[in-house]
């Protein structure tokens, strides 16, 4: 049995003879234009990752690199900032000049010097004992901390002066280490 087949228009028929090759010919354009976009994408898409990549990249190493310079900056800043070698007596003048100030009591002081590395700062430590009144002792104490950048007290440990008939009651005794970091005398052979 046939199915019937609904009877065209001859117009219809002609016209759709004549459109099978323009539909075919859409068809193959179509095919190919998708084709050559999707060749055409994904190197691109590739293309594209590898320049975000490299662009990260060169963003971490400048950053970097900004950062070490800065970094550099302030470490030959604070290299200069540094007393040097030749300083550290009038440093130890200063530290009794200001207990004397303080009417803070320095009997005696000793100081010692690190070897010195090669271009490296050099650690130099002053140990004394000093006697005053409670509150002279935490003036110079405030005072020794505050007046150079790079005086540091490593140590400190304090008692009560030994009573006698002529020391006064609020009479204190510290044991202090100052530390400091010195440059030498010539500038390191780096060049900084």
């Amino acid at each position: 049995m046939l199915l019937p087949h609904p009877a065209m228009a001859p117009i219809a028929v002609r016209a759709s003879r004549a459109l099978r090759p323009l539909a075919l010919l859409t068809l193959l354009a179509l095919a190919g234009a998708t084709t050559s976009f999707m060749l055409a994408l994904t190197p691109a898409q590739d293309r594209l990752m590898r320049a975000e990549a490299a662009y990260e990249d060169a963003r971490l190493a400048y950053s970097r690199q900004t950062s070490m310079l800065k970094t550099e900056e302030e470490l030959k800043d604070l290299w200069q900032d540094l007393p040097i070698r030749k300083e550290f007596a009038a440093l130890i003048l200063a530290i009794s000049e200001l207990a004397q100030q303080d009417q803070v009591a320095i009997p005696g002081m000793t100081y010692t010097l690190q070897k010195v590395e090669d271009g490296l700062a050099q650690k130099a430590s002053m140990t004394f004992r000093a006697a005053g009144e409670y509150r002279a002792i935490r003036r110079f104490i405030y005072r020794l901390e505050t007046t150079g950048p790079y005086l540091l007290i490593e140590s400190l440990d304090a008692s009560r002066s030994p009573g006698g008939p002529q020391t006064p009651a609020g009479r204190v005794v510290i044991n202090i280490r100052v530390v400091t970091f010195l440059r030498p005398d010539q500038p390191p052979a780096g060049g900084a």
